[in-house]
């Protein structure tokens, strides 16, 4: 089969690899379709403390795809947690001590995937949800696990600093939760994209809750500038592994500000992703704004065009 295959930053390539063989209890997926992020364009540029395996790295976690031996249509997750180590037991499922490694592979014509995930967190498609929606099931799910950890409650304004895919996933979680999702962003189009997620712009200075969402140092500055005293900031964006943010001890100390982080998802996050995207709610197809193949993936992340968000990827 054709697949991409991640050699360091920069070196993404296609090469012809063995095609894979499901054992017991494991599941083979032709990818349908697969999605590009965010972390993955980091990764590409700078490779990711988490996300990868050794490398050359399959490559490519969001997918839906049609299960080889019965035809259906489902999604994937990355992981599954183990269910019986401390973490588990003491229901933090996303610091599971045997969470690592994540799936990647969708970048490819054929994903195995692994006993434990397919047995926990492969999902049948809802009937009538196009497949390039349901793969964001494990994006959407990662952002339903942070406004849970930030305790967003009805009333809160909520401001999301980054409007990429996952700042505009986060407005409509935020919506959905009942709290009233402020857009904080430089590019005038996102803004204006931002009132289809349920999001307003205005002035968040204020804000019950701020969720760092472009995964940047200044943004980390910027969302601990926003937050009212007594407030709660969401760290949700990734840095590098070497990255360090200058933290106002005042506010944290004197004003009680609240600082959290909020990685990954549980199995009831991604289910519960999953129903949201086929409730449509929102218009969640709209960040789907490029689509290519395998051979359009590097120079795409390479030099991403103004307006992408997101794209649709077929093999």
């Amino acid at each position: 089969m054709r697949a991409l295959r991640l050699h360091g930053p920069g070196d993404l390539r296609l090469e012809d690899v063995p095609d894979p063989v499901a054992g017991e209890g494991e599941v083979l997926l032709r990818v349908e379709v697969a999605l590009t992020d965010g972390t993955d364009l980091k990764a590409y540029r700078r490779g990711h403390p988490v996300l990868l395996g050794p490398l050359p790295s399959p490559f490519g976690h969001e997918a839906c795809g049609i299960d080889v031996a019965t035809g259906r249509r489902v999604v994937v997750a990355n992981s599954a947690p183990c269910g019986s180590c401390a973490a588990c037991a003491r229901g933090q499922q996303t610091l599971c001590e045997s969470l690592f490694p994540l799936l990647n592979g969708a970048y490819a014509e054929l994903l195995l995937v692994p006993e434990r995930i397919a047995s926990v967190n492969l999902l049948p498609v809802p009937p009538g949800l196009a497949p390039e929606v349901a793969a964001m099931a494990e994006p959407l799910a990662c952002c339903l696990h942070g406004v849970e950890v930030a305790s967003v409650a009805r009333g809160d304004t909520v401001a999301v600093v980054g409007l990429g895919p996952i700042g505009l996933m986060l407005c409509a979680c935020v919506a959905d939760a009942g709290g009233r999702p402020v857009a904080v962003g430089s590019r005038e189009e996102r803004r204006a994209l931002a009132s289809a997620f349920g999001a307003v712009s205005a002035d968040p200075a204020g804000a019950d809750v701020v969720i760092e969402a472009a995964g940047t140092v200044e943004a980390w500055v910027r969302a601990l500038e926003l937050v009212r005293p007594g407030g709660t900031v969401l760290a949700f964006g990734g840095l590098a592994r070497d990255a360090r943010v200058d933290i106002d001890p005042y506010r944290i100390h004197y004003e009680e500000v609240r600082l959290v982080g909020a990685f990954h998802h549980t199995p009831s996050d991604f289910r519960a992703a999953l129903a949201f995207l086929a409730s449509g709610a929102f218009p969640f197809e709209r960040l789907i704004t490029h689509e290519v193949g395998l051979e359009g993936v590097a120079a795409l992340f390479t030099e991403p065009p103004r307006d992408y968000l997101k794209a649709a990827l077929r093999p």
